[in-house]
């Protein structure tokens, strides 16, 4: 049985809810990889815990500290959380013009390259790839039906259907390389963006590099595009080795610090009530609580309960659609729709 001493040790961890990793990764999701290298730059001690809980959520990647918890999907996201509990806050030594410079970097990234890899994934034949990095504990139906899902989804974000799928495609990949280029002319010969000091510009652009570097994507445009810019190579390589380690036996991390506890979390409210409550600030307007660990299982629970529900109706959504097709007509030599 645990001691006192040891359970207050284990509750003051930091913890990164993640993907499952894969392709020699620690995580082969992208929406979780820069978060990965974010506390890897700031040099901040944390563990790695795995989710198999709804693989399509958009709750994941989450963090866990003390008894407050910050998922991705919530405003602001991890980086506010990080920066509210004083965790790690890689910008906080950049200028305003700097700032203001990185803000407008990490925009195009967000928005063109992003969104162009959204496309990569889920619009081309990359079902292998996919399944492995979100579907791969899940029978083969029950994956090929959230795949569909996933696929809609995306869709509707990036305006594509059956009529515009190539030209769109085609949009995405010029904009694209457009951001790489940009990148690029930033980065110049240095290790980092901003010079010797790590940045959110940083985990952000690495952990995209990395992703469409290593997975091994059936079809990758983008892989091609990076590979115009031997710069942004050869950053994500010699970050790759300092961060995740390498053939040379380079320690994870240790070219950016020994990594580093994080400061103690504030003790918990001493009753559920002002827990779940909101305390206003010096300006008067309320200030929302976190969600604390327990808030976080309960919804947990809660969605693993109807997570074999929710997958049945995937099914049969996708039995009743599985004839549907929505790839990438640009395989049609002659342009013409099949309907």
């Amino acid at each position: 049985m645990a001691t006192v001493a040891e359970q207050e040790k284990q509750e003051s961890q930091l913890v990164l809810l993640v993907r499952e990793g894969g392709f020699g990764l620690p995580t082969a999701c992208p929406a979780c990889l820069p978060w990965f290298l974010y506390l890897k730059l700031s040099s901040v001690s944390f563990q790695t815990q795995y989710s198999g809980v709804e693989p399509d959520s958009e709750d994941l990647p989450a963090v866990e500290y003390g008894e407050a918890v910050g998922f991705a999907s919530e405003s602001g996201g991890i980086l506010e959380f990080l920066k509210r509990e004083k965790i790690a806050d890689l910008d906080a030594a950049l200028t305003e013009g700097e700032r203001a410079e990185l803000e407008s970097c990490k925009a195009m990234v967000e928005s063109w390259i992003v969104d162009a890899s959204l496309y990569e994934i889920w619009m081309r034949d990359n079902d292998k790839a996919v399944r492995k990095v979100y579907f791969a504990a899940l029978p083969l139906g029950l994956s090929y039906a959230l795949d569909w899902k996933q696929r809609h989804s995306v869709m509707q974000r990036l305006g594509v259907t059956t009529e515009n799928a190539k030209s769109r495609g085609d949009e995405l990949l010029r904009k694209a390389g457009m951001a790489y280029q940009a990148l690029s002319v930033r980065l110049q010969d240095q290790k980092l963006f901003f010079g010797d000091r790590p940045t959110s510009l940083d985990a952000l652009v690495l952990g995209h590099l990395l992703f469409h570097l290593n997975v091994s994507l059936e079809v990758s445009n983008l892989r091609e595009e990076i590979s115009k810019y031997p710069n942004l190579v050869t950053y994500a390589q010699s970050l790759t080795s300092q961060l995740l380690g390498g053939d040379d036996g380079v320690p994870m991390g240790s070219a950016f610090g020994n990594p580093k506890a994080p400061p103690p979390p504030p003790p918990p409210p001493p009753t559920s009530t002002t827990h779940q409550s909101s305390s206003p600030d010096t300006s008067g307007k309320e200030k929302p609580a976190n969600k604390s660990r327990n808030d976080k299982d309960k919804l947990f629970k809660k969605r693993a309960k109807y997570f074999v529900i929710a997958q049945f109706v995937a099914i049969l959504i996708y039995v009743v659609f599985a004839g549907i097709d929505f790839e990438d007509d640009a395989q049609d030599d002659d342009g013409s729709d099949d309907e």
